[in-house]
């Protein structure tokens, strides 16, 4: 499972589907500086947690269907005294005055052609995908940094989707060998939204690169050990056609993992920090003096469901 994506890296013959579920923890520890009227630093954790059930299906020897949903709750720490109009204990399970509030994030259908599969012998694995990002119920729906100057009123800066639909192109290219490391290779990901959403927002067209290799152990659970790096850009996003400060991005993220074997299928544990080099997470107020400290910690399940019709 490369970078602890449990529908990566393999496919599904025909008639045959792969059942995976990912969970994940995120947690921010940010702050910044003083900003406009409030004249004290602001500093709080935004944690997020995911659950994403994973389909990939074989619909012929050359097709692959994969599906995934998001569930999640993200739950912002406020951890000052003073009391604030940007930030305050709450989860994205509330509505609010610019939020609705649902456990639904975004859900996404992607169509893979196989140019090249060796199965599960050695070889090369190349696989061409593309599809669509169908947004959650969890969004904004007003602008969270009153762009177009109005008074700054009590407001929610986070959500689990961005409310506009998107499309995806996927590439994936892996070598399976019979030395260390046994199976190397990566995945590259762009997203681009067709529109806004019904609330105005144009999110960031996001483009991701993540290189992995994993080292076989050969012991009787059949684990190996993980590594791995992904790249991740974040174009400048809008609201009602006005620059969203700070959301152009670039992150590395490197990681480490561990993946095992079990009578009912591949476990991986997976842990990430991804570390700015520009831009900022989840929450942000603009372009002020700012600073976060981000990990992820990741557990992926995949089983095998031959349901071929006899």
């Amino acid at each position: 499972m490369p970078v602890g994506e449990s529908d990566k890296g393999f496919s599904a013959q025909p008639g045959v589907a792969y059942f995976g579920v990912q969970s994940s923890i995120t947690t921010i520890d940010w702050w910044h500086e003083a900003l406009g009227a409030e004249q004290f630093e602001h500093s709080g954790f935004l944690n997020t947690y995911l659950l994403q059930p994973k389909l990939v299906y074989g619909i012929s020897q050359k097709f692959n269907l994969a599906l995934n949903v998001n569930f999640g709750l993200r739950q912002m720490h406020w951890n000052v005294s003073d009391e604030s109009i940007h930030h305050r204990d709450e989860t994205t399970l509330s509505n609010f005055r610019n939020a609705i509030g649902s456990i639904l994030g975004d859900s996404k259908i992607i169509v893979r052609y196989l140019i090249n599969e060796s199965g599960s012998e050695l070889g090369k694995r190349f696989y061409l995908g593309t599809g669509l990002v169908i947004p959650g119920s969890s969004v904004l729906t007003s602008d969270p940094f009153f762009l177009d100057s109005e008074l700054f009123k009590s407001h929610r800066h986070f959500s689990l989707s961005s409310g506009a639909y998107k499309g995806i192109i996927e590439g994936q290219l892996f070598v399976k060998r019979n030395i260390n490391p046994v199976f190397l290779g990566g995945f590259i990901i762009v997203e681009h939204p067709f529109s806004k959403s019904k609330y105005g927002y144009l999110p960031s067209t996001m483009g991701i690169i993540s290189l992995s290799a994993s080292f076989m152990r050969y012991d009787q659970l059949m684990s190996s050990y993980d590594i791995g790096i992904m790249l991740t850009y974040s174009s400048m996003a809008k609201w009602n056609d006005i620059s969203e400060p700070n959301s152009e991005s670039f992150a590395i993220s490197p990681s480490i993992g561990y993946l095992f074997n079990t009578n009912f299928g591949a476990v991986s544990i997976n842990i990430q920090k991804p570390i700015m080099i520009f831009g900022a997470f989840a929450d942000n107020e603009g372009d002020i003096d700012q600073r976060s400290n981000v990990w992820q910690i990741s557990l992926a399940l995949r089983l095998k469901s031959q349901i071929k019709e006899k």
